[in-house]
């Protein structure tokens, strides 16, 4: 939608909402079946992640240890645990794994 789709449908929709969006899009309106959007305003309800927080999570999915990600972004291993409790506060998920799945759901990061 950022890059100026007027509309999105998943792959599974059925031929009557495939119609209504094509419609809507006609009338110049936007479209957006209502599971995307309940995710879509979970995903922007929630607060929002620093750029430390960030490079910290995108760290987590690629699977780097505290220590690991202590030494890459050249930072103690107790801001990490700063960071890393933060994260999982803001994502409202209760452990490091979760939040990376989470962040992959999300759409924060791909594999």
């Amino acid at each position: 939608m950022q890059a100026g789709a007027k509309g999105y449908l998943l792959k599974d929709a059925e031929p009557k909402e495939l119609l209504a969006a094509i419609r809507a899009v006609f009338e110049g309106k936007k479209y957006i079946p209502l599971a995307v959007g309940v995710k879509l305003a979970d995903r922007l309800s929630g607060p929002e992640l620093s750029e430390r927080e960030l490079e910290v999570i995108r760290l987590i999915v690629a699977g780097k240890s505290n220590n690991e990600i202590s030494e890459v972004l050249h930072i103690s291993e107790s801001t990490v645990k700063f960071h890393i409790n933060n994260i999982l506060s803001k994502m409202g998920v209760s452990d490091r794994t979760q939040a990376a799945i989470s962040a992959l759901k999300r759409g924060i990061f791909s594999l």
